[in-house]
């Protein structure tokens, strides 16, 4: 009998510790890969960035619109969560979707390393790798649950997700410089390698059941009911107010290549010791959410992310850029931890896979349009980075006001402790 519905992971006489090690690793590189290949944080990301800057002479402004645009794609996962686990392709729920898309991604990142960079020609092609980067993510995620579950290993492969995206964002960090300085569009190779890589490991490690039965028949019956969960929604709105903090992000990067003067090289260190301190502050975390409720955690987390801000006032050398940007990045963590806690406790079960897409969604819309409005407000406050560190630090703390009007029952308890959130049953049909 196969634990996980269908999937395997090695070979069938393994015992089922082996074959759990094998899944958490085959995640783990699916997440790993996926966040070396973000257009937005990836090894190729300051590359793209300084192409679009440098080469179409695109503003603050018009940047940021760019990636806007070109995120569409992943404001539409909650459907493609609805594709993945409804309509089989090739024959898999989850093995054609992944290796078919991640092929169809690093295709695509081939074709902008080779196509002359015009504005249209950009346009269209990031938008499009981003709509298969999603589609991988969201069949992975479904994946990650899934196998989760079967295995009663929902803690462990999440862990594995999350210190592999870490351990992607420090090889980023000390690899985007380089790449931006000495290859530009040319490393926009190295991500295609890279996703044609991971679709030879799904395809190589992973094996499917073609007869086995479908996973749950998701229906937009099934999706209206998710309006009637207020703590969801609670839950989404307290994210996307979060998420949308103008100030920093486009508004940073022209501060630091234009006004700084700093190398590709050396802004791509600053992402790694961000990322470094990060981590240190996600491992802090694992420890303090069993020893403090939800409710207190949020209150220090959101309050050191708003004081940190203020930092940037001495952003001036590249020695206060090392230890801000690992300050910001160490309170960000603590500023961030609870909230995941907060967003799933908030998602039911029996809604986990659309109901945790959607708030993601959420919050990918409200960063988008917060981008846009702080690359704005930057520009029309004649490119004061002064101005902008007050906006920040002072969203930030508006968020302050929101958490005493948490749902009680998600915020009250420490980690492990608790009733379990609203679980309502699955609608009809």
């Amino acid at each position: 009998m196969n634990p996980a519905g269908g999937l395997s992971f090695g070979r069938a006489d393994l015992p089922e510790s082996a074959r759990l090690r094998s899944a958490m690793l085959l995640v783990g590189a699916g997440y790993l890969f996926l966040t070396l290949c973000d257009y937005r944080e990836g090894i190729a990301n300051l590359a793209l960035r300084f192409l679009l800057k440098d080469h179409l002479h695109l503003a603050a402004s018009q940047l940021a619109g760019f990636f806007f645009v070109t995120k569409l794609a992943w404001y539409c996962k909650p459907f493609a969560g609805l594709l993945v686990d409804n309509v089989r392709l090739g024959g898999t729920r989850r093995l054609g979707y992944l290796a078919v898309f991640s092929v169809v991604a690093g295709a695509l990142w081939l074709a902008l390393a080779l196509v002359p960079p015009t504005y249209a020609a950009m346009l269209w092609l990031v938008l499009a790798v981003n709509f298969a980067l999603m589609m991988v993510h969201t069949t992975l995620g479904g994946m990650l649950v899934e196998v989760g579950q079967a295995f009663g290993a929902t803690g462990r492969i999440s862990a594995v997700r999350s210190g592999t995206e870490s351990l992607g964002w420090l090889l980023t960090g000390l690899a985007s410089g380089w790449v931006a300085t000495h290859l530009r569009q040319h490393g926009f190779l190295i991500n295609a390698a890279l996703m044609l890589l991971l679709a030879v490991i799904f395809v190589q490690v992973l094996r499917e059941n073609r007869a086995a039965v479908a996973g749950p028949k998701w229906t937009f019956a099934q999706f209206r009911e998710l309006f009637r969960l207020r703590s969801l929604w609670v839950a989404a709105g307290f994210w996307m107010l979060i998420k949308f903090s103008p100030g920093f992000g486009t508004p940073l990067f022209y501060y630091q290549s234009e006004t700084l003067g700093f190398a590709p090289q050396f802004i791509g260190y600053l992402g790694f010791v961000s990322a470094a301190s990060g981590l240190l502050g996600s491992l802090c975390y694992m420890r303090l959410c069993r020893l403090i409720p939800l409710s207190r955690l949020l209150w220090l987390g959101v309050s050191l992310h708003a004081v940190s801000s203020l930092a940037y006032f001495g952003y001036r050398s590249t020695g206060a850029a090392l230890a801000i940007e690992a300050l910001y990045g160490l309170c960000t963590a603590l500023a961030l931890m609870p909230i995941f806690d907060l967003l799933a406790r908030a998602t039911p079960k029996n809604f986990a896979a659309l109901g945790y897409a959607l708030i993601f969604s959420l919050g990918s819309l409200s960063v988008s349009g917060s981008d846009v409005l702080g690359s704005w407000i930057y520009e029309q406050l004649g490119r004061s980075f002064a101005g902008m560190i007050l906006l920040n630090s002072g969203t930030s703390a508006v968020v302050l006001l929101v958490i005493p009007f948490l749902p009680r029952l998600l915020v009250v308890h420490r980690d492990g402790e608790g009733p379990p959130v609203e679980n309502p049953a699955p609608a009809a049909g």
